[in-house]
């Protein structure tokens, strides 16, 4: 039978502590996406400030990349949030589990 576990095909077990670590590293990665975003932005907006001062209708053509890593940074920053409720939920029920039975 396909569907048969046994030694070979046995599904795998993961535990809290496994699943907090998998959440803190999200929570790391998309820290990280969020800081890149803000420099990516302070760059843009620093390049506009120099076109601008050469050609006022400059800061135009920049409005819809500002807003498009305005949204970015709202999603990696508010995802971070997320990945770091998760990872403190898994931590306390990895903390309760250690001494005990799951």
């Amino acid at each position: 039978m396909p569907n048969q576990n046994n030694s070979t095909n046995a599904p795998k077990k993961y535990d809290a502590g496994d699943m907090y670590d998998l959440a803190s590293l999200a929570a790391c990665d998309m820290d990280w996406m969020y800081t890149a975003l803000v420099d990516v932005r302070l760059r843009v907006a620093r390049i506009k400030q120099e076109l601008t001062a050469r050609d006022v209708n400059a800061q135009y053509h920049f409005h819809t990349l500002e807003k498009v890593l305005e949204m970015y940074e709202y999603i990696a920053e508010d995802r971070t949030r997320c990945h770091e409720q998760q990872a403190e939920a898994y931590k306390e029920e990895w903390e309760n589990t250690k001494g005990g039975a799951e």
